[in-house]
């Protein structure tokens, strides 16, 4: 199993580098222009988010993962997440939530929808699509979450079959985990403002006159 390595500005997992600059403002869906400022670190800036119904039956998760503790360390994950930070079925500090991480107490678990999937929602969106066109060659889409659950229910959300995707109407996505090893009645998740640690990114690569996305390419974080 991966574990995670959580440092004061990324995240590495499974050889990918997540980004944790804005975060807390960061939902499966989400897209926008990727700053690169000079001093701080890359990061999305969310104008929008991919319709909800655009993205059912094409979220994915793993297993639970757990944090590698002998390379990660307090001090990094409190400067890292925001004092507001919400962990599905916990409640405390940051300190604690790290503190929990590490006794196991608590998971990452990882959402993502392929980049195939994450295209073709975005090609199904006109208004996305002419926003990101908008938006030049910094136009990104986050197609990677990791959130902070229960060890139990991780465990439950996990192991369900099927993944409904809903959304209020303020926009804010909830995932709701049913069938196979979930709980009766499903585990649900919802992905509001300060529940995302960190995130991936696509690049576009876009078909003649921007009309539609033509391919994606991972974009992670490094320190250019």
């Amino acid at each position: 199993m991966s574990l995670a390595v959580i440092k004061d500005n990324h995240i590495t997992l499974a050889g990918s580098h997540f980004f944790t600059g804005n975060a807390p403002t960061v939902s499966i869906g989400s897209y926008g222009e990727k700053a690169t400022p000079v001093f701080g670190q890359n990061k999305l800036e969310v104008k929008g988010h991919i319709p909800a119904l655009r993205l059912q039956g094409k979220v994915r998760t793993v297993p639970p993962i757990d944090l590698d503790i002998s390379r990660s360390s307090k001090a990094d994950f409190t400067g890292m997440v925001s004092a507001s930070l919400k962990v599905i079925g916990f409640s405390g500090s940051a300190g604690a939530v790290y503190e929990s991480l590490a006794d196991k107490h608590l998971k990452l678990v990882q959402l993502w929808v392929e980049e195939e999937g994450m295209k073709s929602a975005a090609n199904q969106s006109p208004r996305v699509l002419d926003n990101l066109a908008g938006y030049g060659g910094d136009a990104r889409i986050a197609h990677q979450v990791l959130i902070v659950m229960e060890a139990t229910l991780a465990k439950s959300f996990a192991a369900a079959a099927h993944f409904d995707v809903s959304a209020d109407a303020a926009g804010i996505v909830s995932i709701n985990g049913t069938g196979g090893g979930a709980v009766a009645g499903g585990t649900r998740v919802t992905l509001s403002p300060n529940t995302c640690i960190a995130y991936l990114l696509l690049k576009l690569d876009w078909k003649r006159n921007k009309s539609a996305i033509d391919s994606t390419k991972v974009d992670e974080w490094s320190v250019n």
